[in-house]
């Protein structure tokens, strides 16, 4: 059973323009107690305070393309920040170009900072790990969008491996091997015989796996990625009688969402990013569940426990 918390929360479900109370895109990830901001459109910081988030604890924000509805909140928090005192560094992920925008912004309104942002320009969209700690490692996700876009996968880490004592005792290893089967090795004895680190440790809990599929048109290269994942975010712009038009603006509609998640057998799928020609989401959700069931109506302020 997975201990550590591992929890998303919607702030921001809109597409390109704020309507019907929803606000653009952003959402907070929380993975063992470390919070990640996920894009950061106009309204980020009011949603931080109404759902009682201190922006303190964000350190690493991830930021998926440079349209200004996933970008534009950015500037205020960082200037937010410093009027904090903050001093801790920030990191920032985001296709290149992201150091510019924040850089000429900054110089017109903020003088100099008292901390240090940190910016890590994404180039490789193809599953490269752009951060890793403890508890969990982040891959770009190659989206297919009128600009250079990443997704984003968060890949939490498992603890050390649990030793089956009872079988260790069994086939009599001493403890000066203990700590390399835990970190996952197979063990070679004095006489040469060999032990896989399977027969020597616990059935291991699943890790939980998030993906956060901004804007892209429909694409089948994303499938391998996202096989098997726990929760999968995946843009729903249009239904699907707008299917022409989203893949002229870059985005995607219900059903093609429902088929992604479907042929990547993920465990539940997220909708988000909705036009603002749409006041109801029921129909978003419900072409959704006509090819995939396990679908969830994202909503601002909406939180998720995400299971292995």
């Amino acid at each position: 059973m997975n201990t550590g918390k591992f929890e998303l929360q919607l702030l921001g479900c809109s597409a390109a323009l704020p309507a019907f109370n929803r606000l653009p895109s952003a959402q907070v990830l929380n993975i063992h107690e470390k919070l990640f901001l996920i894009d950061c459109g106009e309204g980020t910081q009011f949603q931080l305070k109404k759902y009682g988030i201190r922006k303190s604890r964000i350190d690493h924000i991830f930021i998926s393309h440079l349209h200004g509805d996933h970008v534009f909140g950015l500037p205020g928090l960082i200037t937010s920040y410093n009027l904090m005192d903050r001093k801790e560094d920030l990191n920032i992920y985001a296709p290149q170009g992201i150091e510019e925008m924040i850089t000429q912004i900054l110089s017109f309104s903020s003088g100099e900072l008292h901390y240090k942002i940190c910016f890590h320009n994404i180039t490789d969209f193809q599953g490269k790990i752009i951060f890793e700690d403890e508890h969990v490692k982040v891959k770009s996700l190659p989206l297919n969008h009128k600009i250079p876009t990443s997704g984003f996968l968060f890949e939490e880490k498992l603890a050390r491996r649990k030793l089956n004592l009872q079988a260790i005792n069994e086939l009599g290893i001493s403890k000066e091997y203990w700590k390399q089967i835990e970190e996952g090795f197979d063990i070679s004895l004095s006489d040469h015989s060999k032990i896989s680190n399977s027969q020597l440790v616990l059935d291991q809990q699943k890790t939980r796996k998030y993906a956060y599929c901004s804007d892209t048109r429909y694409e089948l290269s994303l499938i391998p990625y996202l096989k098997n994942i726990s929760l999968l975010y995946h843009e729903t712009t249009y239904l699907d009688e707008l299917s022409l038009k989203a893949q002229d603006n870059g985005h995607s509609t219900a059903i093609q969402a429902a088929k992604i998640a479907l042929a990547a057998n993920v465990k539940t799928l997220l909708t988000g990013h909705y036009s603002s020609r749409y006041e109801k989401l029921d129909p978003i959700l419900k072409e959704c569940q006509s090819i995939f069931e396990n679908t969830i109506l994202g909503t601002e302020g909406l939180i998720i426990k995400v299971d292995s």
